[in-house]
């Protein structure tokens, strides 16, 4: 969390809040979900599980190990369905130890918002050994040739004698739940993963709802794309600068003495601004497709995307990265009037936006070095660092007003009027595969 990453979004049924937040207070639900018996159970069954951990302690499970002794009977417990009048109990050292997050205040991460944050850890059983090197090992001491080079009838008692080392892999992301909005975010964009996190949310009481970006446009990620870039400003400069670097190197290339220019047109190939005053600035990696039937090709450098672009009347972008921006006015130290331009937050726009087998919608790409930038100079200013939950707090309140302002400007950008619905909404039909035209989920 805190840079360039992934996210999945589901929805959350606000209502639900109650029932998630006495699970929180309930020692032995929390036992049973966290990562501490998560790690038991994948150790004594040699099996995959996911348990979580307060926002504030990633590793509270080592910080706090327990005895040998209660291992089976904690990941008997975990894997155990439950029923009300169910006599199934955890010892009391188990119960008491400090190794899980138990209680509301271990999860929220604001006084008075719904707002609430954990990690969720992926254990997986897995071979973390090489058996490639093992196998040819074997083959050099037991036949004093490669592995490559042995008669068939070799290669199978070779690798019948092959035994790899298997181990508990821990893989762990940011999980953040906002009630007030109605969301989930995840940081993953892994499918069994993000499964996995519904699953335990949802057995921990929060009722999750699948939803997709949706706008009811053909191929709308693509017609947003070429919205914007036909909108573009600067648009002889980008050229320029496209043609310039047919003809000389980077180094080569003589500056603009315009800086907020410069890094425009050396940032973007495609900037425009919006009605609500936020700038919009399309960079690579990108896809460009000349013709309806052609193969798209790749354009990573902003000059090789404004090249392919102006090579055929057909020419469209399939997908971008967007930056968007907003333009702030200072008074300089000479007491003129300066501008400069401040990156809000940076998303990736693909045929890829939607996982509908997770019933999630993406921010693929997704960055916010506005954030990073305000906390710090904040920090500067005040001298005093923020704790924990505000900088999970400040984090996941810049992320919903990042996808709120995502859904607006595609709306604008598509010509949308305030009665048709659109954003990310409640998936309301059975989903295909990871669609690749979403406006039709």
């Amino acid at each position: 969390m805190f840079g360039r990453g992934t996210w999945a979004i589901v929805g959350l049924a606000k209502e639900s809040l109650e029932t998630f937040r006495t699970n929180l207070e309930d020692r032995g639900v929390m036992a049973g979900s966290s990562q501490m018996a998560a790690s038991a159970v994948t150790r004594q069954f040699s099996s995959d599980a996911l348990g979580i951990n307060p926002f504030r302690a990633p590793r509270l499970d080592e910080e706090h190990p327990i005895g040998s002794e209660h291992q089976e009977a904690l990941a008997q417990y975990a894997i155990t369905e439950r029923q009300a009048d169910s006599d199934l109990t955890l010892p009391a050292e188990v119960l008491e130890c400090g190794g899980y997050g138990f209680g509301a205040a271990q999860f929220r991460l604001h006084d008075s918002m719904p707002w609430y944050g954990m990690w969720a850890v992926s254990n997986e059983w897995k071979d973390v050994s090489d058996l490639a090197s093992i196998k040819e090992q074997r083959a050099y001491s037991l036949l004093e040739r490669p592995y490559r080079f042995l008669q068939a009838i070799d290669k199978k008692t070779v690798d019948q004698e092959t035994l790899g080392v298997t181990a508990a892999v821990r893989k762990q992301v940011p999980v953040l739940l906002d009630f007030n909005e109605g969301r989930v975010y995840i940081e993953s964009g892994n499918k069994k993963l993000i499964y996995a996190v519904v699953v335990r949310l949802q057995q921990l009481g929060a009722a999750i709802v699948p939803v997709a970006w949706t706008y009811r446009h053909p191929r709308w990620t693509v017609e947003v794309l070429n919205r914007l870039y036909e909108g573009t400003q600067y648009q002889d400069e980008f050229v320029k600068r496209a043609e310039e670097a047919t003809r000389f190197q980077a180094k080569e290339i003589e500056k603009l003495e315009d800086r907020e220019l410069e890094a425009i047109v050396a940032n973007y190939f495609s900037m425009t601004q919006l009605g609500s005053d936020v700038w919009v600035g399309i960079s690579g990696p990108a896809q460009v497709r000349l013709h309806d039937t052609s193969p798209p090709i790749g354009a990573k450098a902003p000059t090789t995307a404004t090249t392919l672009l102006r090579m055929t009347d057909d020419a469209k972008l399939l997908t971008g990265g967007l930056t968007f921006q907003e333009r702030v006015a200072f008074t300089g130290k000479d007491g003129g009037e300066r501008t400069f331009r401040k990156d809000l937050f940076r998303v990736d726009v693909n045929d890829k936006i939607n996982l509908t087998e997770a019933g999630a919608a993406m921010l693929r790409g997704f960055d916010l070095p506005s954030v990073r930038k305000d906390i710090q100079r904040e920090i500067r200013r005040t001298h005093q660092v923020p704790s924990i939950e505000q900088f999970w707090g400040v984090w996941l309140h810049e992320l919903s007003n990042a996808v709120r302002t995502i859904e607006a400007v595609f709306r604008e950008v598509l010509d949308l009027d305030g009665d048709q619905e659109a954003g990310i909404l409640p998936v309301r039909v059975a989903a295909a595969e990871e669609t690749k035209e979403p406006a039709n989920v």
